[in-house]
């Protein structure tokens, strides 16, 4: 079992220092929330450490059968984004369930807003 290449450590490790930075950047910007910064500068950091330390690839492919340590850290990335994107998809289906909600109150509201003017506006007219 070989040890990770130094074009792959590189390229890994350039990567997530500008992921970390970008994120770190958006985060103080405010053009991110904090918590969905946080999983991704622990994921960087989490990359940052299999490029400087590659013996932890080789000890994770060791324990998980896979043959390649870049294989391995390949195999952790699409794991990891696979749930963050299986997450993303459920907070986007409750904030699509509370939007549809808001839309009915919102309707309902303006409905007996308007029943009321017209209400008060018949009154109005009977009281002349």
């Amino acid at each position: 079992m070989g040890i990770l290449s130094w074009k792959f450590r590189i390229v890994l490790f350039l990567g997530s220092v500008v992921v970390f930075l970008l994120i770190a950047r958006f985060v103080r910007k405010q053009r991110i929330q904090v918590k969905d910064g946080i999983f991704w500068i622990l994921f960087s950091v989490i990359l940052i450490i299999f490029s400087i330390f590659p013996r932890l690839a080789i000890w994770a492919s060791y324990l998980t059968g896979v043959q390649s340590p870049a294989n391995c850290v390949f195999m952790l990335i699409i794991f990891t984004l696979g749930c963050h994107q299986f997450f993303l998809s459920i907070k986007v289906s409750q904030l699509t369930i509370k939007n549809s909600e808001l839309i009915q109150d919102i309707a309902i509201y303006r409905t007996l807003e308007g029943e009321e003017k017209r209400a008060n506006a018949l009154e109005q007219t009977v009281d002349k």
